[in-house]
């Protein structure tokens, strides 16, 4: 069985993420001059670097607006956010120059629950979204399905019960995480192997990030090891193309 990560590239060069220590928070400085000096290193991304940096997940389908950055600019809106990029010639010289990066953050106040988010006065994690929840088209987006008649329901019942149910939250765990490669074909156009769970999906988003023809772009898939909706976020595939670009 071929997972992406089984292709072997010649000259393959190894792109990590500097991510957000804080949930919240304003950058001042990044300062990776230490790091651009490394051993090792080929190239550090910056957002300036991404030709359209920010997406939404179902913006290909006209939903939502364009609110995530594939590399955070002014500031971080959750923790883990990604915020610079850095190639180099092996994961672990990567590595080390990640560990040179000196960012200068200004936590601001964050939001970690829900209705406390909804409360008027609420700190704003994001000003697309100035609400703290989501909008579309100027209105809360919404579907109203209703069948029968819920209040003679009632009224004939013999119990009727009231409680509040709260979800926990849930996040996928594949045994293969999200990766890909991007290599530099014939005809100025790149291929890429990928564990995407959505080939079209995740090259027109790529595309769209890129600002490149989508037929540019030939996305090559295979066994997914595990996706569950998780793998069409194209967390990866963008920067890995933009790094295969740029270097």
């Amino acid at each position: 069985t071929t997972y992406f990560d089984d292709h072997k590239v010649a000259g393959l060069l190894h792109l990590k993420v500097l991510r957000s220590p804080h949930p919240h928070a304003r950058i001042r400085r990044i300062d990776a001059s230490a790091a651009e000096r490394a051993p090792g290193v080929r190239r550090i991304l910056r957002g300036a670097d991404v030709p359209r940096n920010l997406n939404t997940l179902l913006s290909l389908l006209n939903f939502g607006k364009d609110d995530e950055p594939s590399l955070a600019v002014d500031k971080v809106r959750y923790k883990g956010e990604p915020v610079v990029a850095v190639i180099a010639a092996t994961e672990r010289e990567a590595f080390e120059a990640l560990a040179k990066i000196r960012v200068d953050y200004e936590p601001l106040p964050a939001v970690f629950d829900v209705e406390e988010a909804l409360k008027p006065g609420a700190p704003v994690v994001n000003e697309v979204y100035p609400t703290n929840a989501f909008e579309y088209h100027g209105r809360y987006d919404h579907q109203k399905i209703r069948f029968g008649d819920v209040e003679r329901a009632f009224a004939t019942a013999d119990h009727v019960l009231e409680a509040r149910y709260q979800m926990s939250p849930i996040e996928h765990a594949p045994t293969e995480t999200n990766g890909s490669i991007a290599v530099p074909d014939t005809n100025d156009r790149y291929l890429v192997y990928t564990s995407t769970q959505a080939l079209f999906f995740s090259l027109d988003t790529a595309a769209k990030i890129l600002d490149v023809p989508s037929n540019r772009l030939h996305f090559v898939g295979g066994t997914v090891g595990g996706g569950f909706g998780g793998k069409v976020d194209t967390l990866t595939e963008p920067l890995a193309i933009l790094g295969s670009m740029l270097t």
